[in-house]
């Protein structure tokens, strides 16, 4: 085994940011992609005598003795992206978290809290962001002056899994991008102390001032007034989202989308005439809608969620939810990705366990095409895990995760994660009785 660090060691921790996009984008060209992207950090990292631990996917995971060592490593790699000419015009942008502290190896592995720290931190960051933990900020003072950049202060952040806020920095050097959006924490809450962008909405959505472009165009279809004006007011305060109409019950909302053609439709699951299930059935085996839909529900209507789901639905969204997961809910089911929480898929297989299928049924051929870890992925996926969840159980970075989530619905031919979802139980590849 070649010579790892030990004791205080200083982890970095890396990842693509849409690289589920990027996969789509350029199909066979993204082997050559991530290639080129893991050459340049493998230059930077080991120029600076850093310590390839792991990779999966397009996520890397590095040692290093030094906390300068790893700053130094980190930019040269930020600066080899952003200087590479990409193919197909590709954006390949890396994220990347560093914490120091204590770790143990053991059988060839890192062991303990601060490697799940590192790659928290990593996480919370945006594509071409470099983040630093307190801990190795505090470790870096002496060498401060001999850094290729400067370290700011971002404040006590919250991220998942741990308890305490953690207190981060973001490395800014020349030649790379310094402004990023909010972190990815517990704390982001886009509207929060932020009411006027609610009123300039308001006044955006009742004039015509907003400028056409290619952000998302929703339809809002809900028998209640008030819930489509709420919604319509957090969606109008967004840039790149645009409300193109709304529909009273299920059989406006197959005239309206039909003549609109929007990107995503927000269905509302009980609406008189025809009801939420019964338009989507409809919208989906019309061959000339695109459309995609989000089913509008509440913690009391388990009874719909199956069905809802074998008509096509492209997920789930919680009437009373939050603006901020609303807003990333939309953009992700308009991206191509689905909107499963895991609460909702753990209903989906007490579903199948209250009425399983009529007699056992073999996988279709399509599985064996899929790798080991993709089967493990997909049995995740049905258990009702999220990405990050997924991740921690299979010590891998979500990025990964989502990598793999793609080539599983690529080589299944299936639309999303919520086809996903049915598809190992409809299948037999997952069972019902062992379902946590």
């Amino acid at each position: 085994m070649e010579d790892r660090p030990s004791g205080t060691v200083t982890f970095l921790f890396t990842d693509i940011e849409g690289s589920t996009v990027l996969l789509r984008q350029l199909r066979d060209a993204y082997g050559d992609v991530l290639a080129t992207h893991g050459r340049l950090l493998r230059q930077a990292f080991e120029g600076s005598g850093g310590k390839e631990i792991d990779t999966q996917g397009d996520s890397f995971f590095v040692a290093f003795r030094r906390p300068k060592d790893a700053v130094v490593a980190a930019i040269t790699a930020q600066k080899a992206l952003a200087s590479e000419e990409w193919p197909e015009g590709a954006n390949v942008r890396v994220r990347m978290g560093i914490h120091t502290g204590d770790a143990s190896l053991a059988a060839d592995r890192y062991l303990g809290l601060s490697v799940h720290r590192a790659a928290r931190i990593c996480s919370a960051g945006h594509g071409g962001q470099i983040l630093i933990s307190q801990t190795t900020h505090a470790l870096l003072e002496d060498d401060e002056a001999e850094l290729p950049g400067a370290l700011h202060d971002l404040g006590a952040q919250r991220l998942k899994d741990f308890d305490r806020p953690i207190r981060l920095f973001q490395l800014v050097a020349p030649g790379l991008q310094e402004a990023f959006p909010q972190l990815r924490t517990l704390e982001h809450t886009p509207f929060e102390g932020d009411e006027g962008r609610l009123a300039d909405a308001a006044r955006r959505a009742s004039g015509s001032d907003r400028e056409t472009g290619d952000g998302v165009r929703v339809l809002i279809a809900d028998d209640q007034a008030l819930v489509r004006a709420g919604f319509k007011m957090i969606l109008e305060a967004e840039e790149d989202v645009e409300v193109v109409g709304e529909a009273a019950d299920g059989g406006q909302a197959l005239d309206e989308v039909r003549r609109l053609q929007p990107d995503v439709v927000l269905m509302d699951v009980r609406m008189p005439d025809l009801d939420g299930i019964e338009a989507t059935r409809q919208l989906m085996a019309d061959p000339s809608v695109s459309t995609r839909v989000v089913m509008l529900t509440t913690f009391d209507m388990d009874e719909y969620v199956y069905e809802a789901l074998q008509a096509g639905a492209s997920g789930f969204l919680l009437k009373d939810v939050p603006p901020e997961q609303l807003v990333d809910g939309i953009r992700a089911v308009a991206s191509g990705d689905a909107l499963l929480a895991p609460s909702i898929t753990k209903r989906v297989i007490e579903e199948f366990v209250r009425r399983p299928p009529q007699a056992a049924r073999t996988p279709p051929p399509e599985v064996g095409e899929l790798t080991e870890r993709e089967v493990e992925v997909l049995r995740q996926i049905a258990r009702g895990l999220s990405n990050a969840e997924i991740a921690q159980e299979l010590y891998v970075s979500e990025t990964t995760v989502k990598t793999h989530v793609a080539h599983v619905l690529q080589k299944l031919h299936l639309r999303d994660r919520v086809q996903a979802v049915v598809f190992a139980y409809e299948s037999g590849l997952v069972q019902p009785s062992a379902a946590p």
